[in-house]
């Protein structure tokens, strides 16, 4: 019976907080109970023959066995037990205070938020949000890897369970796809994917060569990266921007929908959870791109971004936002609202995204 407790004793040692461990383990506040510390105790002591005799009294501080009471162990002791384990700390709350809530639910403080990662072509750390992520897979009918668009940029656009209400050509409604064991990032702007895909093939070398480990093989370093990447990722980014502005105002142009409304350049800052202002510019209206606009008096979002959808869409985008909404249709300006849902977000995300990857910036 001693025998068998010095073994549990040893076994406590090492499962538990001690020194030996070797690392940081918090429990859940009702993993340090006095009964749940008391039943782990029990369970480490039980041998499947007389587990039943064998018990721990918490208030007398013994162990309760068939050959008699023992006195228990320091490692046996829930009091002891609960003073050396460290308790994981509660979820945070929801934000409290009209300042948190507004910087819970602005999409440019959950950008800044994101993971810092680093650009190999421009030796540039950023936050993950300004950056593309691209996946190492295997060409389907070649046996070749290739770099392809990872789903950081798209994820998150459309509820879970439902399908566009475009064409068939979006895959934001599609189940969640198997990642690559092998992930790089490159700054988001077309003009370096452009570069990257260009004739001097050190750019494309430089992103498998900062990787290191088993995931990494020979032919990685020779993956193929397409010399018109920086239009295929436009074009998908686009696309996806589409498909959730058709999504989010579908429907009659009388009824208005919660997440984008119908405005005027004078009434856009009257306008409740503004977020920032749709521009479609017409034939009779000057180009001069307007990147920004102030609000005036406004003590939360004095200052909005302003996408003008017909440089940022592409004609052909254009076209099929204004045949599959009436909305987009009829008005010129809109305002898309900063909504407390994930969809509403990550559109405006995309749409920060797509303003920067057609700024202009290159490596030298």
């Amino acid at each position: 019976m001693m025998t068998r407790l010095l073994i549990r004793t040893r076994h406590f040692s090492c499962a538990g907080s001690g020194p030996s461990t070797g690392r940081c383990i918090s429990y859940n506040r009702t993993a340090l109970t006095r009964d749940a510390l008391r039943a782990q105790v029990e369970a480490g002591l039980d041998d499947g023959q007389d587990s039943h005799k064998i018990r721990v009294d918490t208030e007398s501080k013994e162990i309760v066995t068939a050959a008699g009471n023992l006195p228990i162990s320091p490692l046996f002791n829930v009091d002891w037990m609960k003073a050396r384990r460290r308790q994981r700390k509660s979820d945070a709350g929801k934000p409290s205070g009209r300042f948190r809530r507004k910087l819970a639910n602005n999409p440019y403080a959950q950008a800044l938020a994101t993971p810092i990662r680093r650009c190999p072509n421009t030796s540039t750390s950023l936050p993950r949000y300004f950056l593309q992520d691209f996946e190492l897979v295997k060409h389907p009918s070649e046996d070749t890897l290739w770099w392809a668009p990872g789903p950081l940029a798209f994820e998150g656009l459309q509820p879970e369970n439902t399908s566009s209400v475009s064409s068939s050509r979006t895959s934001t409604g599609s189940p969640p796809r198997k990642t690559s064991p092998i992930t790089v990032y490159a700054l988001s702007r077309k003009s370096v994917h452009d570069k990257i895909g260009g004739p001097n093939k050190k750019y494309a070398a430089l992103l498998s060569a900062v990787r290191t480990g088993m995931a990494v093989g020979p032919s990685a370093r020779t993956a193929v990266w397409r010399h018109d990447m920086g239009d295929v990722l436009l074009n998908m980014m686009r696309r996806h921007a589409t498909d959730a502005l058709i999504a989010k105002s579908a429907g009659e142009a009388h009824q208005t929908h919660p997440d984008i409304q119908p405005s005027q350049w004078e009434e856009v800052g009257h306008v409740k959870l503004r977020g920032c202002a749709l521009w479609l510019p017409g034939k009779d209206e000057p180009s001069t791109h307007i990147a920004t606009m102030n609000v005036d008096n406004a003590k939360y979002g004095q200052t909005i971004a302003v996408h003008d959808l017909n440089w940022l869409l592409g004609e052909s985008e254009v076209q099929r936002l204004k045949s599959e909404s009436r909305m987009f249709k009829d008005h010129n300006v809109l305002v898309l609202r900063q909504e407390k849902n994930t969809p509403t977000m990550r559109l405006h995300l995309l749409l920060w995204r797509l303003q920067g990857y057609l700024a202009q910036s290159s490596i030298s």
